[in-house]
């Protein structure tokens, strides 16, 4: 069950990374599709910093391990991003 549940996943994740990044689908949906993978990382990245100042009481060096893992995914996050979508703008324009 776990592998059907990650396989169909994966499958509409990769399949909209594409689909966000191919001219021939119309504008509206890929931005929709963009839209929606931003929620799923900002989605896990919140997780995680939630994770990690809930993890604090219990256990300080696990906290700060989920709270840097969050921060350094964020930032890897907006790298890929900037790279993707914003940096193409610009040589299309």
């Amino acid at each position: 069950m776990d592998l059907l549940f990650e396989a169909i996943f994966e499958l509409i994740l990769e399949g909209s990374f594409e689909a966000s990044r191919s001219s021939k689908v119309p504008k509206p949906i890929r931005y929709f599709l963009i839209v929606l993978i931003a929620l799923v990382y900002l989605l896990i990245i919140g997780f995680l910093f939630y994770m990690g100042i809930t993890g604090l009481n219990k256990n300080l060096f696990a906290g700060i391990i989920l709270i840097v893992f969050g921060l350094l995914f964020l930032i890897l996050s907006i790298i890929k991003f900037r790279k993707t979508y914003l940096n193409r703008i610009k040589k299309v324009s």
